[in-house]
C-alpha cells in the first residue's frame, strides 16, 4: 500500500500503531523526543481485547517468558474472598480469555524491534516536534534533529506523545479535567504473598471499609497499589518505614506485612480531549485522555485507539478519502470520553457500598459475564477492527 505515516511519540501506543501501518505497507516515521524509548515501570496489565490485538502483531511471544497469566479476578474483604470472576467465561468473545501482567515497556521494547525489521519504517530519536500543520491533502511536521530544525510531510499524523503534549496545546485542541485527590502509593514486594495472604489471585481486590487495594502478580513480584489516607499523607517523611506502616494499616487481612522491595507516589487525573482529530493530524492514547490508572484502562485504551485510527487510516488511503479517519476519530472520543472516563472514575468516589454490589454481581451468571465484558474493556472496541489486523 502506498501512503506516509508520522508518529509523533515512542511510547508502546505510538510504537504498536507503528506496527500495524507498517505491516499493512505503510511508509512510517516514528518521532521521539528521547534518545530511547521509556524504560520506567508503568502501567502492566493488558485485557482480553488488547492482547487479540498484540498477538496478531506478532508482540506477545517475544514477552511470553516476562509475563504473568491471570486467569480470574478476585474480590474479598478482611473476612475472605466473596467474589471471584473465572475470564473464561468469555471464551466465545475473544482469543485470549484471561489478563497478562507484564510492563507496558517490555511490550514497547517488542514493537521497536520489529519495527527496526522493516525497510519503510524510519525512526527518529532525539527529535522534538515542533508544530504539526494539517492541510487538504497533508500533514506537516516541523521538528529540531542534529541541531536544526527540520520538516517532513505525511498524509496523516498521529500525536501519541503523552499527556503533556504540547502539540495538541498547538492543534487547538482542549484537555479539560480534574486531579484526583490524594496520591497512589504503588509497592513492590518480591516476597510471594500469598505467604501473607493464602488463597490470592493474581489479581485480587481487597476491601476494607471505603477504600481498596490492589494487588497485582507479575512475574518475579507482586504491586501492592493503594490510596493512603489523608492521616498518613500529613506525615513529612516517605521512607520505608512509611510505606512499610502504611502496608500493615491497609492489609489487615494479611499474617504479617510483607517486605517492601520498591515504592513510588503519584498523583493520577481524569482528562479528556475535547476532539481527536484536526484535519490529518489524530490524537491518540495519552494525548487524547489520562484517567485512575486502575486496571491499567487508560493504556489499553490508547492501544485500541492506534488500532481502530490505523485501520481508518488504511481505509483512507485506499480511498483517497479523510472522512472515515475523522469518524473512527469521533468514535474514540466518545468511547473515551464515556465509557472510559465513567468506568475509571467508579473506583475513586466512595467504595463503601461497592463490595456489595460486586457479591451481587457474582451470584447472577448474567450479571457476573456482563461485568466481566465491561472490565475486561471488550466493549470499548469494535470486533471488527481487531480481526482487520
Amino acid at each position: 500500500m502506498n501512503g506516509k505515516v508520522i508518529i509523533c511519540g515512542a511510547g508502546p501506543v505510538g510504537l504498536v500503531t507503528a506496527l500495524r501501518l507498517a505491516r499493512a505497507g505503510v511508509s512510517v516515521c516514528v518521532l521521539e523526543k528521547r534518545e530511547t524509548i521509556n524504560v520506567a515501570s508503568k502501567a502492566s496489565t493488558f485485557h482480553p481485547p488488547t492482547l487479540d490485538i498484540l498477538d496478531r502483531l506478532g508482540l506477545l511471544e517475544p514477552v511470553r517468558g516476562r509475563t504473568r497469566v491471570v486467569r480470574a479476578a478476585q474480590y474479598r474483604t478482611v473476612a475472605g474472598p466473596f467474589a471471584r470472576f473465572p475470564f473464561e467465561m468469555l471464551a466465545d468473545l475473544t482469543e485470549h480469555p484471561y489478563r497478562v501482567h507484564v510492563e507496558q515497556a517490555e511490550i514497547a521494547r517488542a514493537a521497536l524491534d520489529a519495527l527496526e525489521r522493516l525497510p519503510h519504517v524510519r525512526l527518529l530519536f532525539g527529535a522534538d516536534v515542533l508544530s504539526v500543520e494539517s492541510a487538504d491533502g497533508a500533514a506537516c511536521v516541523r521538528f529540531w534533529h542534529d541541531g536544526r530544525e527540520q520538516a517532513l510531510e505525511a498524509d496523516f499524523v498521529l500525536v501519541a506523545n503523552g499527556a503533556g503534549s504540547a502539540l495538541r496545546e498547538q492543534m487547538g485542541i482542549g484537555f479539560d479535567g480534574k486531579v484526583y485527590p490524594g496520591e497512589v502509593l504503588r509497592v513492590i514486594t518480591r516476597a510471594p504473598m500469598a505467604d501473607f495472604i493464602p488463597g490470592l489471585d493474581g489479581v485480587t481486590y481487597l476491601f476494607d471499609g471505603n477504600r481498596s487495594i490492589s494487588l497485582l502478580e507479575m512475574h518475579d513480584c507482586w504491586r501492592v497499589i493503594l490510596r493512603p489516607s489523608d492521616a498518613a499523607l500529613d506525615e513529612t517523611r516517605r521512607d520505608r518505614a512509611w510505606v512499610e506502616a502504611v502496608l500493615r494499616d491497609v492489609l489487615p487481612a494479611a499474617i504479617a506485612a510483607p517486605p517492601v522491595d520498591g515504592w513510588d507516589l503519584y498523583r493520577a487525573s481524569r482528562r479528556i480531549a475535547s476532539r481527536y482529530a484536526v484535519g490529518r493530524a489524530v490524537l491518540i492514547g495519552d494525548a487524547a485522555h489520562v484517567t485512575n490508572t486502575r486496571g491499567g484502562m487508560n493504556m489499553n485504551c490508547g492501544m485500541h485507539d492506534g488500532c481502530v485510527i490505523a485501520n481508518a487510516v488504511l481505509r483512507a488511503l485506499e480511498s483517497g478519502d479523510v472522512a472515515p479517519v475523522l469518524a473512527a476519530a469521533e468514535r474514540r472520543h466518545r468511547v473515551g470520553s464515556t465509557l472510559l472516563a465513567e468506568r475509571t472514575d467508579r473506583s475513586v468516589g466512595d467504595l463503601s457500598h461497592w463490595a456489595e454490589r460486586v457479591r451481587a454481581i457474582a451470584a447472577d451468571p448474567r450479571e457476573a459475564r456482563a461485568f466481566l465484558v465491561e472490565t475486561s474493556m471488550l466493549d470499548m472496541v469494535d470486533r471488527e477492527d481487531i480481526d482487520a489486523i
